[in-house]
């Protein structure tokens, strides 16, 4: 009874975060649909082929690049200019829900030009950038705590998962009728709904993202534009290089499910059925993950979860066609994945005031945006990883596919996200950022900042300053 009334209690203190972290469901029905259902919707609904399909991801990842980044910079300097991280969010969530909606509209208007496809996808990456860079810059200023951190990537994780849910018994079936009038008139009612979600779940992240924030200080002077780009840091790099592995390596087993279920499997039904187990099973780990961050450090557990990720499809492709046995690996990869894609964000923060206390410079926002573009950017590469080689090997939508294809289907399916998976652990075991390190790191950055407050006050308005609990800076390890 008392550990259920310290957990009540943790959530009512947590309430903002949480509101926060809802933004999450929103996102995640957007991401979620598109990782699930692109390239079958462009390939096998809308009928483009496969190697214009490829080339489109191309464009959308080279629009990826830039747009994030852009998104980083406005980002900035609409903070500068008064306007806040809330604010542009809630500016910027309607246009982006329109984007989304006439992208499942296409096959009811029998439209699939290249050109209009490619310039539908890069106003919704580009109005989503606009989005996502501030929604998860937020990350780091709605709590500065390293364990609360962790909580808060739980609590986004399980609005993703819960999103997950969503994608697997609504989004994923609809792709079963492929090409007819019934199911072009359901993926167009499905783009509207998904986009009401998207914009009610946003603007309530805001609203309670700007509750939050209010009694977050700000630096006293704002960094300039010109000065966003962090400086190198061994830790930026460590997280890049796992960031590289979570958007292009591990994701690469939901996004071929449809292909894999349909041509290998035999069963095109049963990819809704691993969605929804893998959507489920991470709500799971999500809850597991966020109970142990409060005893483990993130790296570590984000190891742990790059492992358990990795057992899973591995086992999964070892089960053959025993159908409960593939729902019980799937479920084992999904609690896996829950912390693999949980846990960087909570990192990425940490390392930011690791980075702080440095170069005595912060660079939040730009951060963010690149964590953002090598997550994008690995996730779009995915996907024209996926159309070039399946081209390559003669694949051909709505036949029996060669044993070459299948082939490639399962190295795609299995074989990357293993190995990616083992190179981010190889990472992961050589970062030492736990949480008492960082709150000893937090305890000095906040000295300083409270002295560059008393420096920038009026000559006897400034408060008293109190030293640092080492009586000055103190350097921990890198």
């Amino acid at each position: 009874m008392p550990e259920r009334r310290s957990t009540i209690a943790q959530l009512k203190h947590d309430r903002h975060v949480i509101g926060y972290a809802s933004g999450n469901f929103g996102k995640a029905i957007f991401l979620g649909s598109i990782d699930v259902t692109l390239l079958f919707l462009l390939t096998d609904i809308i009928g483009m082929p496969a190697r214009d399909v490829s080339l489109l991801m191309l464009i959308v990842l080279m629009g990826d690049l830039g747009f994030d980044l852009g998104a980083g910079v406005v980002t900035a300097y609409a903070e500068r200019h008064g306007i806040g991280y809330p604010r542009l969010i809630a500016l910027c969530v309607v246009p982006c829900s329109l984007a989304f909606g006439a992208l499942y509209a296409l096959p009811l208007l029998r439209l699939k030009a290249f050109i209009l496809v490619a310039a539908l996808l890069l106003a919704l990456r580009a109005s989503f950038a606009l989005i996502d860079v501030p929604h998860n810059t937020l990350l780091a200023r709605v709590t500065s705590d390293s364990r609360a951190r962790g909580r808060a990537s739980g609590y986004r994780t399980l609005f993703s998962a819960s999103a997950g849910v969503v994608v697997a018994t609504v989004v994923a079936p609809t792709m079963h009728d492929a090409g007819t009038a019934t199911t072009a008139g359901r993926l167009a009612w499905l783009g509207v709904g998904a986009g009401l979600l998207f914009c009610a779940t946003l603007l309530v992240s805001a609203w309670s993202s700007h509750a939050a924030c209010r009694t977050r200080p700000t630096p006293p002077a704002p960094t300039p534009v010109r000065r966003l780009v962090p400086r190198p840091d061994q830790l930026y790099g460590a997280l890049a290089l796992v960031a590289l592995v979570t958007g292009f390596a591990v994701p690469m087993f939901g996004k071929t499910l449809l292909y894999l279920c349909t041509y290998v499997l035999q069963d095109a039904a049963f990819a809704g059925h691993v969605l929804l187990t893998l959507a489920v099973s991470q709500i799971a780990g999500a809850t597991l993950w966020t109970a142990l961050v409060r005893r483990h450090d993130k790296t570590r557990l984000l190891a742990a979860s790059h492992a358990v990720a990795a057992l899973g499809i591995a086992l999964f492709a070892a089960a053959g066609a025993h159908r409960p046995l593939l729902h019980a690996c799937a479920a084992l990869a999904g609690i896996g994945l829950a912390g693999v894609f949980m846990l960087p964000w909570g990192i990425l923060a940490d390392i930011i005031d690791f980075a702080e206390f440095r170069q005595r410079e912060r660079r939040d926002t730009i951060a963010f945006a690149m964590m953002l573009v090598l997550l994008k950017g690995g996730g779009a590469a995915g996907l024209a990883t996926i159309g070039w080689t399946l081209a390559a090997l003669g694949y051909v939508p709505g036949t029996a596919q060669s044993p070459a294809v299948v082939l490639g289907m399962q190295a795609l399916a299995f074989g990357v996200p293993v190995l990616g998976a083992a190179a981010a652990i190889a990472v992961l075991l050589c970062l030492d950022i736990g949480h008492a390190r960082h709150a000893r790191v937090r305890r000095i950055n906040g000295e300083r900042q409270r002295r560059a407050w008393a420096s920038a006050m009026p000559i006897g308005e400034a408060p008293a300053l109190r030293s640092g609990p080492h009586g000055g800076p103190h350097r921990p390890g890198s």
